[in-house]
């Protein structure tokens, strides 16, 4: 067993643990029982590797149960709990770049007292507030500590983002403004969304805001309603591909400005990660963000890159930091396995679908065989989630992922170039939105199911078969 591979154990591992105490059991004696098995396994058979592996295994999944246990726990008994439906005015800083809506404005703020933290609120103010990041304010209203409604866990929701509690429409006073440089990296996205405003129409640029920049707080509900049905958030959230397709189309541009392939590659990864960080780190951005990096820093060490790997190693990374992801972030969720339909039935469909393309438009061929595939990984939890999915999704999907390249490559430089690219990335929107608005109105859009999640599992026991058939010696030690 090479080093390469204990390591992918020991990460799956660590998973694991975090998923059992999220999903199954989150208990301390569990946690010790699996900890005393690993350190039994490793003491008494030390010459044995494989048995030392599995005993830090066993380690390691204890490690994440613990890890999840004490992130939940600490952000639900913080000292904040306490003042739930009281008045209470409190002084604090703005923790993030407060989400500019329509109709208010959304923003974390972390409650101080004497320079100590006492636990993170998400505020809701008017949408005239100056409230920006990093500002020292004094706030005045009511804590509320959400709860559960229509088997949604808001509570658990926020908790993966450090938040306790939530105050309406508050009172604030400005004690302080402070630029920091993060600040002032949130000045320069305010203006590239300033930049889109003033070259687009206020439909489109809020399109292109939440495409670009990760701002999707200026749609309307109409619109993200009509995006749900035809099944194309995903082509305006920001997710991975948007991430791959950024820092791919970088790559290129580095190399044809002159810099070598490895300072190109390096480049690459340092402005992917800070666009990542500009767009408000999603989870699929900040998985996307962490392949990308791994794909670039194993090509500048002349090593190939295995997928499945990969995505497990940044599954890994992001969960060490927030282990409350797994459980109370959907959009963690969907993305993982939209990857993992990708690298596992992609190539089983595209194989499918030669019977059909016969070799002609493989272009064309490569998205279907990706959509069909992400979107059959996703189907579970979409349905668990929200009792339903879109029917039209894979025809309002090939008819738009053509252009998704040239409509981001456009909307990059909108705020740059103005008006030379605003009118053909106008078209492009326009374009987009017509197939959101006809997809959308289809009566059979929505097709509406009511399942458990094991149940919709089982059914997907043959496609699990194929899989193990046509990948069992890439599964055996997950090589991409």
């Amino acid at each position: 067993m090479t080093k390469s591979e204990s390591l992918i154990y020991f990460c799956l591992s660590f998973v694991g643990g975090i998923c059992m105490a999220s999903f199954f059991v989150n208990s301390i004696i569990v946690e010790i029982i699996g900890l005393i098995i690993g350190l039994i396994l490793i003491g008494a058979f030390y010459e044995n590797k494989i048995i030392v592996v599995a005993g830090f295994c066993f380690i390691f999944c204890s490690i994440g149960m613990f890890l999840f246990g004490f992130n939940l726990f600490k952000i639900e008994n913080n000292e904040l709990i306490k003042f739930n439906n009281k008045e209470v005015i409190f002084e604090g800083v703005i923790s993030n770049d407060p989400e500019r809506g329509s109709e208010k404005i959304q923003t974390t703020v972390d409650i101080l007292n004497n320079d100590k933290k006492l636990g993170r609120v998400l505020v809701f103010t008017d949408k005239y507030s100056p409230v920006n990041f990093g500002d020292i304010i004094k706030i005045k209203g009511t804590i509320k500590v959400p709860e559960k409604f229509d088997n949604f866990d808001y509570r658990g929701y926020l908790a993966k983002d450090g938040i306790s509690a939530i105050i309406s429409f508050p009172e604030i006073e400005i004690i302080k403004s402070q630029k920091t440089f993060i600040g002032k990296v949130y000045d320069f996205k305010k203006e590239l969304e300033q930049r889109i405003k003033d070259n687009l129409s206020p439909k489109l640029s809020s399109i292109l805001e939440a495409m670009i920049l990760g701002n999707d707080q200026m749609m309307d509900k109409e619109t993200k309603d009509k995006l749900s049905k035809s099944g194309l958030s995903h082509v305006i959230a920001i997710s991975g591909s948007h991430i791959v397709l950024f820092s791919a189309m970088l790559f290129e541009v580095l190399l044809f400005f002159g810099l070598w392939r490895k300072q190109a590659l390096l480049s690459s990864i340092v402005f992917t990660l800070f666009y990542v960080f500009l767009v408000g780190m999603p989870a699929s951005g900040v998985r996307a963000g962490i392949m990308v990096g791994l794909l670039f820093l194993a090509q500048l060490i002349s090593r190939q890159s295995f997928n499945l790997r990969t995505l497990v190693i940044a599954a890994s990374v992001m969960l060490l930091f927030n282990p409350l992801l797994l459980k109370f972030d959907l959009g963690f969720q969907l993305s993982f396995m939209a990857v993992l339909g990708i690298i596992l039935m992609g190539p089983i469909f595209n194989k499918w679908l030669d019977v059909i393309f016969r070799g002609k438009i493989n272009w064309l061929q490569e998205i279907v065989a990706m959509t069909i595939s992400a979107q059959l990984f996703t189907l579970p939890l979409l349905i668990s989630s929200f009792g339903y999915f879109s029917i039209i999704s894979l025809f309002s999907n090939i008819i738009v992922l053509p252009i998704t390249p040239i409509l981001m490559a456009l909307g990059i430089l909108v705020p740059i170039l103005g008006p030379i690219v605003a009118i053909p990335c106008s078209f492009l929107l326009s374009y987009l939105m017509w197939v959101v608005d006809f997809s959308s109105r289809a009566s059979f859009a929505i097709m509406k199911v009511d399942l458990p999640f094991t149940v919709l599992l089982i059914t997907y026991s043959p496609f699990l078969y194929l899989i193990y058939k046509g990948k069992k010696k890439e599964l055996e030690f997950l090589n991409g």
